[in-house]
């Protein structure tokens, strides 16, 4: 009768199949993370921030609204 524990104690990531796909799967996850950084660097990082100083605050809520002055 084979032993059971034999069979448990090797695992199919230890192989050489589960090793390329350890190696792919890191790579994917550090490609896909390069690429984040790069699409946030030069895509959402230079967007304009508004202004959310009190003054400007007082002064979007105090100017005259366009729509209301062309009726």
């Amino acid at each position: 009768m084979p032993d059971v524990r034999e069979d448990s104690s090797l695992s199919w990531f230890r192989g050489r199949g589960g090793r390329r796909f350890g190696l792919e799967f890191a790579l994917i996850i550090v490609i896909k993370l390069a690429l984040l950084t790069l699409l946030w660097a030069f895509v959402i990082r230079p967007l304009p921030r508004a202004d959310t100083s009190p003054t400007a605050i007082e002064r979007h809520f105090s100017a005259p609204s366009s729509t209301e002055s062309s009726r």
